[in-house]
């Protein structure tokens, strides 16, 4: 009689317990079937793997090293299990995933290993680009789900809000205001006030833009640079001051202070994107993962 998953399994529960009355109990079977099971295993073995003496139960040498290789066919076979079920609800397979930089102070790399972590069978493809790449590798079918700032989207795409971000003030660690806690944005007046180039997020530099100008604050244009850390980083070097997302206050950037401000609308949107019709199972576990989830 050839050797079964279930005397597998059983045996490695009496291993444990080294009692067949506690055993049968953690198996919901009763003891004389357990007895004879474990009497037909070594049977079909040839060696003994209990010594069922009067002091109680215990592994033979032989037993103990069989006990040690049960647990790990076991465990292959449970992990093959998972990985097979993730697989037929389609949790499996490369999902491509883009993102602005600051996304990396939003907690999407806990977002990331944790999805990784829950479905070992889904790989990820990172891509780091601007908002408007984004949408433009999503519309070719390049990426699977991405991370932007709010803008307004084509009708091929769909978005869902992930994180309502206030916007922060950032100086130099020894500027006039960085002992203030808050203030408004018409006292960022009369500095070199930094702002990326439009043409990196057009939709998201205006939202800026706007927000200064209402407040009768002029950016100062001649630095085109791109991300959010390039700025923060000349703020720290004492060459102007920026109104820019909170999350960049965790980027523990040295010699900058970040002042929170009081006008109401100084906020802005951060996105999940996808296409309407991306037809991956994978893709759709994703964003019900995040929806369920949010980031962190």
């Amino acid at each position: 009689m050839a050797i079964t998953f279930r005397q597998l399994q059983q045996f490695l529960v009496l291993s444990k317990e080294l009692h067949f009355g506690r055993a049968a109990g953690r198996l919901n079977i009763s003891q004389p079937p357990l007895s004879t099971s474990m009497k037909q295993l070594e049977e079909n073995l040839g060696f003994a793997l209990l010594d069922r003496g009067k002091r109680g139960v215990r592994l033979t040498p032989a037993g103990a090293v069989f006990a040690d290789h049960c647990a790990r066919i076991l465990g292959q076979l449970d992990a093959a299990r998972a990985l097979a079920e993730q697989k037929a609800k389609g949790a499996a397979g490369t999902l491509a995933v883009s993102f602005v930089p600051s996304m990396l102070f939003r907690n999407l790399p806990r977002t990331l290993r944790n999805f990784e972590e829950m479905y070992p069978a889904a790989g990820l493809d990172l891509h780091e680009m601007n908002t408007n790449r984004q949408i433009e590798s999503l519309l070719q079918g390049k990426v699977d789900v991405g991370f932007i700032h709010a803008v307004p989207l084509p009708p091929e795409l769909r978005s869902h809000c992930v994180e309502t971000e206030r916007l922060v003030c950032c100086v130099p660690r020894h500027h006039r205001l960085a002992s203030r806690s808050r203030i408004s944005i018409s006292e960022m007046a009369g500095e070199k006030v930094l702002v990326f180039a439009r043409e990196f997020a057009a939709h998201y530099h205006d939202r800026i833009v706007g927000l200064l100008r209402a407040a009768d604050v002029e950016p100062y244009a001649p630095y085109r640079v791109q991300h959010w850390l390039t700025v923060i980083a000349l703020v720290a070097q004492g060459m102007g001051i920026s109104l820019v997302p909170r999350s960049l206050s965790r980027s523990a950037m040295a010699d900058v202070i970040f002042i929170e401000i009081e006008e109401p609308n100084a906020e802005h949107e951060v996105q999940m994107i996808w296409q309407v019709d991306n037809g991956k199972d994978l893709t759709e576990t994703f964003l019900r993962y995040v929806q369920l989830h949010g980031l962190g």
